[in-house]
């Protein structure tokens, strides 16, 4: 289980929404000041995300909780999401490439955007299909509450 602490920001019956600091393996790299993709983190990422779940615990607005996302969710939901598009593009490339050798086109520029239209639509496919599924291995569930209140 992954876990991660946040505060409550709203409570609507069982309905909890939660918010939470981005982390970045940035701020603990000793090459930040000289590198280009942690300046572009730090000014275009946002500094905090927000959940909303549901939960039969009794929480108020300001508290901190315990938040908990299964690590197997997170893993095949990151292997759909990342690794079926590239295997699609890699498939989807070698394929038009010789289907247009068929016709007599001999340019690789030529299968690029058919493969790149076949690798969006797998990915589109994948991305709805998973913000549909309402999986237990996909929601994050509140774990814990603390006693103290955040003012």
């Amino acid at each position: 289980m992954i876990k991660e602490t946040a505060t409550v920001v709203a409570v609507d019956g069982d309905k909890v929404t939660v918010e939470a600091a981005i982390k970045s393996t940035c701020n603990s790299c000793q090459a930040q000041s000289d590198c280009g993709t942690g300046v572009v983190s730090r000014a275009l990422a946002p500094k905090t995300q927000q959940l909303t779940l549901h939960t039969p615990m009794s929480v108020k607005v300001g508290q901190q909780v315990t938040v908990g996302i299964p690590e197997a969710g997170v893993l095949s939901a990151s292997a759909w999401l990342y690794l079926l598009p590239l295997f699609t593009f890699i498939f989807a490339f070698f394929a038009i490439s010789r289907a247009l050798l068929v016709i007599d086109i001999h340019h690789e520029l030529a299968a690029l955007l058919p493969t790149m239209l076949a690798t969006y639509l797998v990915y589109r496919f994948i991305a709805s299909k998973l913000n549909r599924i309402e999986s237990a291995k996909y929601q994050p569930v509140l774990l814990s509450v603390t006693k103290t209140q955040v003012t």
